[in-house]
């Protein structure tokens, strides 16, 4: 079970590690719109592949030297750590999805000549 946590906690850091470093992207990169939660995603899809190949095609082999990561068992863990970190990133960009405001689209905005201060903008 402690190593459980301990996935789970150092796939957590990652996670807060790539949504950092993609929010950095997205804020110092003009017109970069880089998806943080997505790119860990892909990141714990390859993890979680090359675990499976790690565990049961060169740790199977050397059952005396690695026995205690070869088991499925063992695999299984891991495979849930990286599944409920990759739930944990997709369910927190759903939820900043869903409190920040919509970015409006000014692209399709009819400009309205009000007055010489102001300009009134009506979306389409």
């Amino acid at each position: 079970m402690s190593n459980f946590l301990f996935d789970l906690v150092s796939n957590l850091a990652l996670l807060t590690i790539v949504l950092i470093a993609c929010h950095l992207c997205n804020r110092f990169v003009p017109g970069a719109a880089v998806n943080g939660a997505h790119i860990f995603v892909a990141l714990v899809s390859a993890a979680l592949l090359l675990d499976a190949a790690l565990t049961f095609l060169v740790f199977a082999d050397a059952q005396s030297r690695y026995g205690k990561f070869s088991t499925s068992s063992a695999f299984f863990e891991r495979a849930s750590a990286y599944v409920l970190a990759a739930i944990a990133a997709l369910a927190w960009q759903y939820a900043a999805r869903r409190t920040c405001p919509a970015k409006a689209n000014n692209e399709n905005a009819l400009i309205i000549r009000t007055s010489p201060y102001s300009e009134s903008q009506l979306p389409m």
